[in-house]
């Protein structure tokens, strides 16, 4: 009986710590999953010059299977959020600023069948396409500028 009485307070003050927790904020995020990645074979990548106009020098095609697959293992399950104000959303006009990029993985060298795009701002912010959807629903919880690097060191990317 004194047993029965102990698991009992155990599971309420079990239930009540965890009724108290106030990490609501996790609740509205999760790990994205790039649907389809094994397809993609080519990836496109295009940024700005100093005056924020994209030219034919800020643009590079990767043809190399493998750095595909090793850029999408680096992005890939990023925790991501659905932006709750317009200002978290705004953050997407840094698009025109050089340093930023626009990724899209492809299927085919012309980017016309399966294809999926990523925002890699300079701030560190990474936006991904919404895996049902063709439009960017959903942004980095926090700032990643390594992955930024890492993923201009893989790419070799210099513009």
């Amino acid at each position: 009986m004194k047993f029965l009485k102990t698991l009992l307070l155990l599971i309420a003050l079990v239930i009540g710590l965890v009724g108290c927790d106030n990490s609501s904020s996790k609740a509205n995020t999760r790990e994205i999953i790039i649907p389809k990645s094994e397809f993609y074979q080519y990836l496109y990548i295009q940024s700005v010059n100093d005056q924020g106009v994209s030219t034919k020098e800020t643009g590079k095609l990767i043809k190399d299977p493998a750095t595909v697959q090793d850029f999408i293992r680096l992005v890939n399950r990023s925790v991501v959020m659905v932006p709750k104000t317009e200002k978290q959303a705004e953050v997407v006009k840094q698009l025109d600023k050089q340093g930023s990029y626009i990724i899209a993985l492809g299927d085919t060298k012309s980017m016309d069948k399966i294809t999926y795009k990523i925002y890699m701002l300079k701030d560190g912010t990474i936006f991904f396409q919404d895996t049902m959807k063709k439009e960017m629903t959903y942004m980095t919880v926090k700032k990643e500028p390594e992955k930024l690097e890492k993923a201009k060191k893989l790419l070799s990317i210099n513009f």
